[in-house]
């Protein structure tokens, strides 16, 4: 049987950001953060380009995340403009550094995925 990975949507592209999400439950790593990063950056973009963005509600929305400081730190990462470190202590708490601001991974991504969740629950 084969696989189909079809990333055609902005809705196929938010659940690859809760499948991202999903790898850091269980692994917290530099690798695993960047995708994750970059899967945020980009669902903005594939927003703007479906049929809802005619909505006002949508437009706030989007606003929103693109006013969001974690959404710029991803954008920044994204775009080569900041680099990010990933330290994971003996208890297994993530944090990062991020220029020179200090972020708990977690908190992090926790605040992302609800900003995008209140787009697709909206619809």
């Amino acid at each position: 049987m084969n696989e189909i990975h079809d990333l055609g949507t902005p809705r196929n592209l938010y659940e690859k950001l809760l499948r991202d999400n999903e790898k850091l439950d269980a692994e917290i790593d530099g690798d695993n953060v960047f995708n994750f990063i970059s899967t945020a950056f980009h669902l903005q973009h594939w927003i703007k380009k479906s049929p809802l963005i005619s909505s006002e509600v949508v437009k706030r929305i989007l606003k929103r995340i693109g006013s969001d400081r974690y959404i710029k730190h991803c954008e920044n990462i994204a775009r080569a403009k900041e680099h990010f470190k990933v330290e994971v202590d003996q208890f297994g708490d993530a944090s990062m550094a991020i220029g020179d601001e200090e972020i708990e991974v977690n908190e992090f991504r926790n605040e992302i995925v609800s900003l995008y969740a209140n787009y697709f629950n909206l619809k």
